[in-house]
């Protein structure tokens, strides 16, 4: 009966410890995807101030699918409203790809700020510098 209870007890903490390093890894992907976010954003605003219609599209359309990925990481942890920041992101970017590809460059260029707010809303809300690191707030 104890080996019993010692093996389940052995079963039941290595299955804690898988879950914790697969949720680390998640996290660990998603900061990888949340800086390649970053150096996007960075390219679409170069691009819509070059007045590079095309080139602006290509990387809004791309944002979009980035922001479909961070939709899904929050909605697994069930974050409502940073799934909520997550989707209204997605739809700004698509925006900005549909004024950008039919030449609407000065629009597309409003609508990227106000899509921006969206980012800088959902970082104040769900991120907190913890002794210089930013921690997520769920």
């Amino acid at each position: 009966m104890l080996y019993l209870y010692l093996s389940l007890t052995a079963c039941l903490l290595l299955l804690c410890v898988a879950g914790s390093a697969q949720e680390e890894a998640e996290f660990q992907k998603f900061q990888e995807r949340m800086e390649t976010i970053s150096q996007t954003v960075g390219s679409l605003a170069l691009n819509l101030q070059d007045q590079a219609g095309e080139a602006a599209a290509s990387e809004a359309k791309k944002l979009q699918n980035f922001f479909d990925q961070v939709y899904t990481f929050f909605q697994k942890k069930n974050v409502s409203t940073a799934m909520k920041f997550a989707r209204d992101t997605q739809s700004g970017f698509q925006e900005v790809a549909q004024l950008a590809s039919t030449g609407k460059l000065v629009e597309a260029l409003a609508k990227f700020h106000a899509t921006r707010a969206n980012c800088t809303d959902c970082h104040k809300a769900h991120r907190e510098n913890v002794e210089g690191n930013w921690k997520m707030k769920y």
